[in-house]
């Protein structure tokens, strides 16, 4: 394919504009301003809900969730055994896929959900929660090559919850993990340097940042004016420096003909307040616990948790120890089928859910309820309503598997978290930011056209248009579009059509996922923070 430009994709995961801004203006981020300079910027939008979990498929597939089928970190429903999702869990081939089919070599690195890894042309190491005794590269061989020249890739870690309160022990380890990771993604960029046609690289040092942090860097919250003065500001503005000095080094490893795009999954809203959504559930008369709750509850916040983190690291018990959803199911009408993020609502219905009590013939009665009063409950501190908007599922999905997608979706309103609390509603406490829509996307390349660089375009996007950037054909009926903004309108239009084929079946539903590697993957269950 002579005359195709090389793509090289850097996301931040959970990078914001809002929190960009400002410091780019302060000029922490010269390599980041160089290249909106060259290109252009935009927002771009993400999916409902806003987490990695469900946003980074559709970054791989190019589809809405209704057509991957990942609404969660956990398959299934309430009431029965959920396992955590894994690449095998999203139903849709995605763009990885396609550029092995056409030939075309891949360095992936750090991308959620890519893991197990599967087969690709190139190399890949796989991104989100890993465990210790799994092979978890491309070949497999890859990551003992990595540890013998120096340059061992960090598992997991930045678990925020973990560092309470302890933003500068925190922030060491973001920077231990971060400065390592980095040197490794450039030996793979130098090692491969005459092979890789398309080469992606996700951090995810802003997303754990920004949770605890964000107060530091983010104009919305509060206290931003004040705290912004501080020590731990200047060391949170040093690790967006580093990051930028990391997208610097690989994009110097760039020529003037190829691509270069800057993105993120979901952008980020500042907090002061949390919401825990089944002890909502609970105070508006939908959800009841069971005795078990007692037990585990403790386990998803302070120094308990610590505690078990602790005995978890030391007995490698990651993932092989899980927190059950401590409810009677029994006299449960509705539970939080988004244990991630708290933006998912379904209905405890009968013949659907292991346990439902609801009958069919009441299903739309009890959703519109729950609906009515979530939405309208207000905070008894604040005067405010925590949750800003409900969809119901309808309204926002069409697809494949739009039956897996939570009953009710749910926004938070500004300045609150849908999680991370232990009663109904209470301060935010070390939270101080979570996820929305609105992200980042930023490129540069021989074919960017800055005038027509004026968004917002969605995430959906991605796929199509790396594709289309390497000439490699589609397999899949994309819901979003190739960028005529960043490849031009020749090559964006043909995109459109070229090599598309009937929708790919995902794998088989006995084979998404088996009992050892769910057991191998899962760290946290929502309450315990946010996966790694």
């Amino acid at each position: 394919m002579p005359n195709m430009p090389r793509v090289l994709l850097i996301g931040w995961d959970g990078a914001d504009w809002r929190i960009l801004d400002p410091l780019l203006e302060r000029g922490v981020l010269p390599n980041l301003a160089s290249l909106i300079e060259r290109g252009g910027r935009a927002v771009l939008r993400s999916t409902l809900p806003t987490h990695s979990w469900t946003a980074w498929p559709s970054f791989l597939t190019g589809v809405d969730p209704a057509e991957h089928g990942v609404f969660d970190i956990l398959e299934g429903r309430g009431g029965e055994k959920r396992f955590p999702v894994t690449f095998r869990s999203i139903k849709e081939r995605t763009f990885l896929e396609d550029l092995a089919r056409a030939g075309v070599e891949t360095l992936t690195v750090n991308v959620p959900l890519t893991f197990p890894p599967p087969p690709i042309r190139g190399r890949l190491i796989a991104g989100g929660v890993l465990p210790k005794w799994r092979a978890f590269t491309h070949p497999e061989e890859l990551a003992g090559e990595l540890e013998k020249a120096g340059s061992p890739w960090p598992i997991n870690g930045m678990s925020w919850t973990t560092y309470r309160n302890r933003p500068e022990a925190f922030l060491d380890e973001v920077v231990q993990v971060t400065s390592a990771r980095q040197k490794a993604m450039e030996r793979l960029v130098d090692e491969d340097e005459g092979d890789w046609r398309v080469a992606c690289f996700v951090y995810f040092s802003t997303d754990r940042v920004q949770h605890c942090l964000a107060k530091y860097v983010s104009p919305d919250h509060p206290d931003q004016t004040e705290l912004s003065k501080t020590a731990v500001a200047a060391r949170v503005r040093d690790v967006y420096r580093m990051l930028d000095d990391g997208l610097g080094s690989l994009i110097s490893r760039t020529g003037p003909e190829d691509l270069v795009l800057f993105m993120s999954d979901h952008g980020f809203q500042s907090c002061t307040r949390a919401v825990h959504m089944d002890r909502l559930l609970e105070r508006l008369g939908f959800l009841e616990f069971s005795a078990s709750n007692a037990i585990f509850g403790p386990m998803q916040w302070g120094p308990v948790r610590a505690v078990a983190r602790k005995v978890y690291d030391r007995l490698g018990l990651h993932g092989r120890v899980s927190l059950p959803q401590a409810v009677d199911w029994s006299k449960t009408k509705a539970y939080t089928s988004v244990r991630s993020t708290g933006e998912g609502i379904s209905v405890n219905l009968a013949g659907r859910e292991a346990n439902g009590i609801v009958d069919p013939a009441d299903f739309e009665r009890v959703r519109d309820e729950v609906a009515e009063r979530v939405s309208s409950f207000v905070d008894p501190e604040t005067g405010r309503r925590p949750v800003g908007r409900i969809w119901r599922r309808e309204e926002v999905f069409k697809g494949a598997h739009a039956d897996l997608a939570p009953d009710l979706v749910l926004e938070a309103a500004p300045l609150y978290s849908l999680t991370h609390a232990r009663t109904a509603v209470e301060a935010a406490d070390w939270l101080s930011g979570d996820h929305r829509m609105d992200g980042v996307l930023a490129a540069a390349g021989p074919s960017v056209d800055r005038a027509r660089f004026d968004g917002p375009f969605q995430l959906v996007d991605l796929a199509p248009t790396i594709l289309a950037a390497v000439g490699a054909p589609a397999s899949v009926r994309h819901s979003g579009s190739a960028l005529a903004a960043v490849l031009g309108t020749e090559v964006a239009d043909r995109a459109q059509v070229a090599g598309v084929e009937e929708r790919a079946e995902g794998p088989d539903a006995a084979s998404a996922l088996d009992d050892s590697e769910a057991s191998e993957v899962e760290e946290h269950l929502r309450g315990l923070g946010y996966l790694e």
